[in-house]
């Protein structure tokens, strides 16, 4: 099984044993830049929209339900005060690291420094994008609505998605994995291309997960399967099909923006406690499950510390001064090589031509 890619890799081990390769504050000032967040109302997004704006950035939750985005961007402004005075030393806006005169005095007598979030002066920019990965045409709708705004893209971080769900298709008739995971993310990006290119310099995010490792090397995505209402694929294959067309569309639209001032990089966070909590939950009456869950708990990473690596190929200098593209970074911000089938170009393409067709409706009526 091609899983075996992470576990024979020295460079997987080492992670365990290594500092952080990038922190809270380390993230530069982003006042100025604009930000797309992709399921950012919980999670690993949720956490990536508090750094952004917190840093200056105006962030735009992408997401479809405008109750939860509006209950996330009001829990935000405490959030992105508290991660302030967490990380004082960080980057922020120059108007929240502006003390008062009266401030300014008595840091001369007690060596006081006022904290970011001190600033009344300060306001995050956090707005909803209404976004259904779900369905293709909604996908394009979003950003066509984004476009219409006439604003810069500097930052898109294809966050959202599903997993281990039940088997069924998508409105579009695509398996739900995939069309969410995959096709929505391939829609909403190729719509915002041109704005994001614009903008350079420009980042863009694509998550990915250790399963992108699980599908047969052989037929690594079935494409004759995907549309198939009769399926009898395990979840995490379906799944992890849904990934590795990530890890391939990444590496295909790194190539197509290759004299461009846009980084497009790959991050698999790594799972986190919260997801391993939620699961530990729904299987409660399996002892073996629980048993396990224990031991997969101390590998696990605390939410806040899993976003960082999708933080670094948003933000860091490195990717630019590097020059960093088409890669793929694991907990916490650990280059590595994904499984050699991503490197596959006529399998790229092969996607990315059957995605373009999948968005043009070429493959027959909705089932």
């Amino acid at each position: 099984m091609p899983v075996c890619n992470v576990f024979t890799n020295p460079k997987f081990w080492k992670t365990f044993f290594v500092e952080n390769q990038y922190s809270y504050d380390q993230i530069p000032d982003l006042t100025g830049k604009v930000a797309i967040v992709t399921g950012a109302t919980g999670g690993l997004g949720y956490a990536t929209v508090v750094a952004l704006a917190a840093h200056g950035a105006h962030v735009f939750l992408a997401c479809r339900s405008r109750d939860r985005a509006e209950a996330a961007i009001q829990k935000a402004q405490a959030d992105i005060l508290q991660l302030q005075f967490d990380h004082p030393d960080g980057h922020y806006p120059s108007s929240t690291s502006s003390a008062s005169t009266a401030e300014k005095g008595l840091a001369q007598t007690q060596s006081f420094q006022p904290y970011p979030f001190q600033s009344s002066t300060f306001k995050p920019k956090l707005d909803f994008l209404e976004l259904e990965l779900g369905q293709m045409d909604k996908a394009r709708s979003a950003a066509e609505a984004f476009l219409a705004m006439g604003l810069p893209l500097h930052i898109l971080v294809c966050n959202g998605g599903i997993k281990n769900r039940p088997f069924e298709l998508t409105p579009d008739g695509y398996e739900n994995h995939f069309g969410i995971n995959h096709l929505g993310h391939f829609v909403f990006t190729t719509t915002l291309l041109d704005r994001i290119r614009q903008s350079g310099p420009a980042r863009i995010v694509i998550l990915a997960s250790f399963a992108h490792e699980m599908p047969s090397s052989s037929n690594p995505i079935p494409f004759e399967l995907l549309r198939n209402p009769t399926t009898n694929q395990a979840t995490l294959i379906r799944y992890g099909q849904s990934k590795l067309a990530n890890v391939l569309f990444a590496k295909a639209l790194t190539r197509r923006l290759a004299g461009d001032k846009v980084w497009v990089n790959i991050a698999h966070p790594g799972c986190t406690d919260a997801q391993i909590h939620m699961a530990v939950e729904e299987m409660k009456d399996s002892r073996s499950f629980y048993a396990f869950s224990r031991m997969w708990l101390k590998t696990s990473y605390p939410v806040k510390e899993a976003a960082l690596t999708q933080l670094f190929c948003a933000t860091a200098k490195e990717v630019e001064e590097k020059d960093l593209r088409g890669r793929y970074f694991i907990p916490v911000a650990n280059e590595m090589r994904p499984n050699p089938v991503s490197e596959n170009v006529v399998l790229q393409e092969e996607l990315w031509t059957f995605s373009e067709q999948a968005a043009r409706g070429e493959h027959g009526s909705k089932l």
